[in-house]
């Protein structure tokens, strides 16, 4: 059995020695260290395709010279999708306001401003005879710019009064806390989008093959002090970044900005109304689960098996110079035994008792020197950014208390098993609807026995945390003959025969 804890790679990039996962929830401002805008190149269309180097050669600059014809973003706006994740097709931005563009804009019906965002910026629909193109001709001195690929797009919102009240405004930087950054609002956007585009083709593609834009237009914190954000975005999108500085570089100077399919994300929008954003204080949980089942149960492919997220998984593994192992098939170990990460937060308020944390060392050295697993204890904040990937990106069955670290198992390949054990007459939907849409068998123990979907379905109320705190500061009990029964019982799950 092996111990992880001290970084132990090159600081090559400032990614690479992160501190520790954080709690639930963190108070003040991350630090933004600012570089300026990047310059913004003319292109025209018969040299558009030739330049590759820059992001910014994937935005159509469309000038006199260029008819209707030779651009995206021209054509008939559209929207779908549901309250704080709604999507756009041919979206127009300009002076602070949104546009749709409709040969019949009767038939249009926009939803009410606070089920789209939670901002100030109203939404029009107008005659298609009133598009930037159409008006080109007028107006020579003025640029449209289109975004001709999906657009997520992270509106930090203003939240009402109700939602300050209860502890989780704005100065909170919610939205950009590493589990609401990534597990709500971009991997809620990438399923939208992709919902939306298998209405419309009966095809979901593997996240990570079409080219994605990430726009944060408004908010300049979004990098959190743990250093979590940053890499993530990186791996994900790459220079396909919209930040503040950029945005208004881009939209400060009247033009307008054409976005070709953008979804635009807003947390307060959700859970206004959304039944189970409400319910569960989830805001992507109503997306999540209007998922057909192909996209959520992992599937075979000429790679292996793959879930919704996988190419996007395996793009930022592949950014972190991680190898991307894949499972065969269903129920196939990535090692010659099963591999399982034990996520020790024995230092933090919300962990086992002592008792228990040793009883669970002992079971995890005995299966090992059993040849039944491989068994590894990680120390998440002792260990660099790096390393925490790398171990979840091995990981056949994780185990730990619920906690922020979990969210690293969207590098877990396809077709893992999760076991999160609560803390008495606690449990929360954080890491089940995760383990759902990247696909991973999730295990919820509470109490010392499973406790299943059927149960947590059946009384949401009564062991919902209404308040982050009441998950923390819990010294939690783990009967060691149910939790070693359990690890056997996984175990014999995987077929380790390659």
């Amino acid at each position: 059995m092996k111990v992880r804890s001290g970084a132990t790679k090159k600081n090559a990039t400032n990614h690479k020695n992160s501190p520790a996962l954080g709690v639930f929830i963190f108070l003040g401002l991350s630090t933004l260290i600012y570089f300026g805008p990047p310059s913004l190149h003319m292109i025209k269309n018969d040299v558009a395709e030739q330049v590759e180097s820059f992001a910014y050669s994937d935005i159509d600059f469309v000038s006199q010279y260029q008819s209707e014809g030779n651009t995206r973003c021209h054509g008939e706006g559209s929207i779908s999708g549901l309250p704080g994740f709604y999507v756009f097709d041919k979206l127009w931005y300009k002076s602070g306001t949104f546009y749709l563009f409709s040969d019949h804009p009767e038939t249009i019906t926009l939803p009410k401003l606070d089920a789209i965002t939670s901002g100030h910026n109203p939404f029009l629909v107008r005659p298609t005879s009133e598009s930037p193109h159409h008006i080109k001709a007028k107006d020579q001195d003025s640029k449209i710019r289109c975004f001709p690929h999906e657009i997520i797009w992270l509106n930090a919102g203003i939240p009402p009064a109700a939602f300050q009240r209860r502890h989780i405004a704005k100065r909170f930087n919610w939205e950009y806390h590493h589990y609401h950054f990534l597990a709500e609002s971009l991997l809620g956007g990438i399923a939208s989008l992709d919902l939306v585009n298998q209405q419309h083709t009966n095809d979901i593609n593997p996240l990570g093959e079409r080219k994605r834009w990430l726009f944060i237009p408004y908010e300049g914190d979004w990098k959190d002090p743990y250093g979590l954000n940053e890499p993530v975005v990186n791996g994900l999108f790459g220079n396909h970044l919209v930040d503040s500085s950029a945005w208004r570089e881009i939209s400060s100077n009247g033009d307008w900005v054409g976005l070709e399919k953008v979804v635009l994300i807003d947390r307060w929008a959700s859970h206004r109304y959304n039944t189970k954003a409400n319910l569960w204080n989830k805001m992507a949980l109503d997306v999540f689960d209007s998922l057909p089942s192909s996209a959520i149960t992992p599937t075979q492919s000429d790679t292996g098996l793959t879930s919704l997220f996988s190419g996007y998984r395996n793009n930022f593994l592949d950014y972190m110079e991680i190898q991307p192992l894949q499972r065969g098939k269903a129920g196939m170990a990535l090692y010659e035994v099963p591999n399982i990460i034990y996520v020790d937060r024995q230092a933090s308020g919300r962990r086992l008792v002592p008792e228990a944390h040793r009883d669970l060392l002992l079971i995890l050295r005995d299966l090992e020197r059993a040849g039944l697993a491989r068994t590894v204890v990680g120390k998440l904040e002792e260990m660099s950014y790096e390393d925490q990937i790398k171990l979840f990106a091995g990981a056949d069955i994780v185990i730990g208390v619920h906690g922020n670290g979990l969210t690293h198992q969207v590098w877990m390949a396809p077709g893992g098993i999760l076991i999160e054990v609560f803390p008495s007459g606690v449990f929360l939907r954080d890491y089940q609807v995760v383990s759902q849409v990247v696909g991973h068998e999730h295990v919820a123990i509470l109490d010392n026995h499973v406790y299943t979907r059927e149960e947590w379905e059946s009384e949401p109320g009564k062991l919902l945390a209404t308040s982050p705190n009441d998950a923390n500061d819990r010294n939690i009990q783990l009967d060691k003959g149910f939790i070693e029964k359990l690890l056997k019982e996984k175990i014999s799950q995987f077929n380790v025969v390659h």
